[in-house]
């Protein structure tokens, strides 16, 4: 199965940095210029408004050895890119923001084991109920609409906590995977669902959560990633009636880790749900993040397609390996993507129905170009097939 019969596939990239001018010394028009030339339509690019953390795109490095350079600013970036004909959409790490954490401690989450979360390497999640934050983001998200007039909003991290990163298919999940067992979270999940919980530390009242009202758990914290969606589309659209979103998603089928659905049972991600306030889905197939062949696309596409038949999916490729060293060595993970087989993951995702791909990242297309190598090449010749 290809992707849709007679439409075109999309073809977006995430920009996440400032290389291409600090680095390659290009203007927000010259880069702009580059990326349609490369085939792109779609561009995921981050503000000051909201700003997106350092993961893993660690911004420090770079500016550093810029000295001080001036950046461009955001609406001068979105402009440029906007009359290069491209379609802009700014992007937030709704629910991880370890600075606005430090202004609102009690959403760190809490694990089933009744730990308060410390977070993995530079990951630290939130709790998706803590109202004073959640508003804090929106509001941050309605000030990036009006002032910097995006195409769309492209929403990450909007899930409940967990490092999918280390999801490999021998990962064991346990409790301290299960999330938020907070105080706030329990109250509400017992009011909202008429349920009576015994008495007893947190972690014996979690057991009896996950034992006894599983199904309703998993769907009331599925209900809370919608509602908070709900709440930023109902937000942002005030004068825009049905502003776009794509949401940023796990990729697993249903029936890994023996049918778990951890993207909903874990990560609280019910595309189903969904469809009604997110127009695309961004599924993060990083196969040599998680340790998965090309072939393992078509169960991830089928699978979200079946939840979601009417929102476009876009698989979501790497073109360079991350994740292989420190506290993440071990797991398996190729040390090098080639052009080949980028390209080869680029046409099996489309030929297993994607509407479309999301490269992640620009400048490690550009770096290969600078070290001789071919993956703008061959990205050229997938997006003009």
């Amino acid at each position: 199965m290809n992707h849709r019969e007679g439409a075109t596939a999309s073809f977006a990239v995430k920009v996440y940095d400032y290389q291409w001018a600090t680095t390659f010394g290009m203007s927000p028009e010259q880069a702009s210029a580059e990326l349609a030339r490369d085939g792109f339509d779609t561009i995921l690019i981050r503000n000051g408004i909201d700003p997106l953390p350092n993961s893993g795109v660690d911004q420090s490095a770079y500016l550093a050895a810029a000295g001080g350079k001036p950046l461009p600013s955001d609406r001068a970036w979105t402009d440029a890119l906007k009359g290069a004909g491209l379609h802009v959409l700014q992007t937030t790490a709704l629910f991880f923001d370890p600075e606005l954490v430090d202004r609102f401690p009690d959403a760190r989450p809490v694990d089933a084991t009744g730990a308060l979360s410390t977070g993995f390497d530079w990951y630290l999640g939130v709790c998706p109920t803590h109202e004073g934050y959640l508003e804090t983001k929106i509001a941050r998200l309605v000030r990036v609409v009006d002032e910097l007039e995006p195409d769309g909003l492209f929403l990450s991290f909007t899930r409940f906590p967990g490092f999918w990163e280390n999801w490999v298919p021998d990962y064991v999940f346990t409790l301290s995977d299960q999330f938020c067992f907070c105080d706030r979270c329990r109250n509400r999940f017992a009011d909202e669902n008429g349920i009576s919980l015994p008495a007893g530390n947190l972690a014996a009242q979690a057991d009896v959560i996950l034992r006894d009202f599983a199904a309703e758990w998993h769907a009331w914290r599925a209900a809370v990633i919608h509602q908070a969606i709900a709440r930023i589309r109902e937000a942002v659209s005030v004068g825009r009636p049905g502003f776009p979103i794509m949401l940023n998603t796990l990729p697993f089928p249903q029936s890994d880790y023996v049918g778990m659905d951890v993207r909903r049972t874990v990560a609280a991600q019910d595309l189903a749900m969904l469809s009604d306030v997110v127009d695309r889905f961004e599924l993060m197939t990083y196969l040599q993040i998680l340790h998965r062949p090309n072939s393992w696309l078509e169960l991830a596409v089928s699978e979200a397609r079946a939840l979601a038949p009417h929102q476009q999916m876009l698989c979501t490729l790497q073109v360079a390996p991350l994740y292989t060293d420190g506290v993440h060595a071990g797991r398996g993970r190729a040390a090098q993507i080639s052009a080949e087989e980028m390209g080869a993951a680029a046409r099996a995702a489309l030929a297993a129905g994607a509407d479309g791909l999301v490269f992640y990242h620009w400048t490690d297309f550009l770096e290969d170009e600078a070290q001789g190598g071919h993956k703008r090449a061959v990205l050229r010749e997938i997006a003009s097939a």
